[in-house]
């Protein structure tokens, strides 16, 4: 697999993380085969804070909430979500737009990837070569590239 000038995209509403591929070359078999591997260096690992935070501390009053979650505590979680993935799509076209790469393999949760697939621009839909609709944040980032290979 080449993976020059190639970014992996892992992001959800809470946080992205983004990795550049760095190949190591090894000769083996006394001299006879060269081994390619690569690993991952971490770029950036950012943040979205607000969604960590339950709406009780962003919403100051709370009329009419009895004992379970009313309508409007469901429209600040749905506002929520989606400023979120406004951010996270804002964050994913600065960074492509600074390292310009050529290849984006992306990850983006099920349930919200087509929003954000959605609010990319062009110029980034066009580098997305793998995608991957799951939540791989929290997945060791030796075993990443194994969801876009498989």
């Amino acid at each position: 697999m080449k993976l020059d000038n190639t970014l992996i995209i892992v992001a959800d509403l809470g946080e992205l993380k983004v990795y550049k591929p760095i190949k190591h070359e090894a000769i083996v078999n006394n001299g006879h085969d060269l081994k390619i591997s690569w690993s991952l260096e971490l770029l950036t690992d950012l943040d979205y804070i607000a969604t960590h935070k339950k709406i009780s501390e962003i919403v100051s009053d709370k009329a009419g909430n009895f004992k379970g979650v009313n309508v409007e505590d469901n429209k600040v979680e749905d506002e929520l979500e989606r400023r979120t993935v406004k951010d996270v799509t804002s964050d994913i076209e600065k960074i492509v737009e600074h390292e310009n790469p050529k290849e984006i393999f992306l990850a983006f949760p099920k349930e919200m990837y087509s929003a954000l697939s959605d609010a990319l621009s062009e110029n980034v839909k066009e580098r997305i070569t793998k995608s991957v609709a799951a939540n791989l944040v929290k997945e060791d980032k030796n075993k990443l590239l194994d969801h876009f290979t498989a």
